[in-house]
C-alpha cells in the first residue's frame, strides 16, 4: 500500500492537471459557466419543496427553513451521485489512454472526484452565503466543515476506486450503480427528516436503516449547515456510535477500494 501511495504522490501533478481539465471542460463554451453548477440543485430544491413542503405539507420543522434543510441534504447527495457515476466509468471511457500511456490508473476516478469536489465546495459556500443573508443562525458545528468534506471524499473515493475497477471486467456495474443511486436516495434522509423513519418503522427496521453511511453523512451536513437540532428533529438518529461507524466504514472502504484497484489495474488494458 505504501508503494501505491508513493507512486500516486509522484504523479500528483498529473492528478491536478486532469482535475483542472475536467473542471474546465464541463462548462467549456458555456455562457453562464460555473453558474450551471448551481442550477441542478436549485431545480431539485424547487421540485422537492413543492412536492414535500407544499403538496404533502411536510411540517417536521419550521417551513421557513425547510428550503435550507433540503439544500443541506441535496448538495452532498449530488456530490456523491455525480462523482460516483463519473468515477465508475472513468477507466473504460479513457481506454485509449490506458492502453497507450503508463501512469497510475487511479488518477482517473480521483480526477473526477476532484472536479466534483470543486463544484460541491462552490455550492456549499453559496449556501452558507444564503444562510447569512436570510439570518439563519450558524453554530460552532460549522467548524467541522473541512472534516466532513474529508470524510465524504474518503467514502466516495473508496467506492469509486472499487466500482471503477470492477466495471472494467463487468460493464453492467455502471448501469447497476445508476439504479442503486436512485434507490439509495430514497433510503437516505435527504428530503425528509430521519424522525419520520423512527415514527413509522419498527425498531429493527430503524437500526437497519441507520447502517447506511450516507444517512449519517447527510445528517451531519444538516447539523452543521442547517443547524437541525435547533430548528427541527431532522438529526434524530445521529449518534457518536453512528458517526464513528461511518468514519470506520469510509476508511476501510477507501483502503479496500484502493488496494483492489491497484491489484487489478495490470489487467485493465486487455479487457478494455
Amino acid at each position: 500500500m505504501k508503494e501505491y501511495l508513493r507512486r500516486l504522490l509522484e504523479y500528483r501533478e498529473l492528478l491536478f492537471n486532469l482535475t483542472r481539465k475536467e473542471v474546465k471542460v464541463k462548462y467549456k463554451n458555456s455562457f453562464l459557466g460555473f453558474v450551471w453548477s448551481l442550477v441542478t440543485p436549485l431545480m431539485m430544491l424547487v421540485v422537492f419543496y413543492v412536492a414535500f413542503g407544499v403538496i404533502f405539507k411536510l411540517r417536521a420543522m419550521n417551513m421557513r427553513y425547510y428550503a435550507f434543510f433540503l439544500m443541506a441534504g441535496i448538495l452532498p447527495w449530488n456530490y456523491l451521485s455525480i462523482a460516483l457515476m463519473q468515477g465508475v466509468g472513468s477507466v473504460v471511457m479513457n481506454g485509449d489512454l490506458v492502453k497507450k500511456v503508463y501512469f497510475p490508473r487511479e488518477v482517473l476516478p480521483l480526477s473526477y472526484l476532484g472536479s466534483a469536489s470543486f463544484h460541491f465546495l462552490l455550492q456549499e459556500l453559496m449556501l452558507i452565503v444564503f444562510l447569512l443573508v436570510f439570518r439563519v443562525p450558524l453554530t460552532p458545528w460549522i467548524l467541522a466543515f473541512p472534516l466532513l468534506v474529508m470524510l465524504q471524499m474518503t467514502f466516495i473515493a473508496g467506492l469509486s476506486l472499487l466500482l471503477s475497477a470492477i466495471n472494467v471486467f463487468f460493464r453492467d456495474v455502471q448501469h447497476f450503480t445508476e439504479i442503486l443511486l436512485t434507490a439509495w436516495f430514497w433510503m437516505t434522509p435527504v428530503v425528509y427528516p430521519v424522525s419520520y423513519i423512527r415514527e413509522n418503522l419498527p425498531a429493527w427496521a430503524v437500526r437497519l436503516y441507520l447502517l447506511n453511511p450516507m444517512a449519517h453523512i447527510v445528517m451531519l451536513w444538516q447539523r452543521i449547515i442547517y443547524n437541525s437540532p435547533v430548528n427541527g428533529p431532522s438529526a434524530y438518529g445521529l449518534s457518536a456510535e453512528g458517526i464513528l461507524g461511518t468514519v470506520a466504514v469510509s476508511v476501510l472502504l477507501m483502503m479496500l477500494g484502493y488496494y483492489a484497484f491497484c491489484r487489478l489495474e495490470g489487467r485493465f488494458a486487455e479487457f478494455i
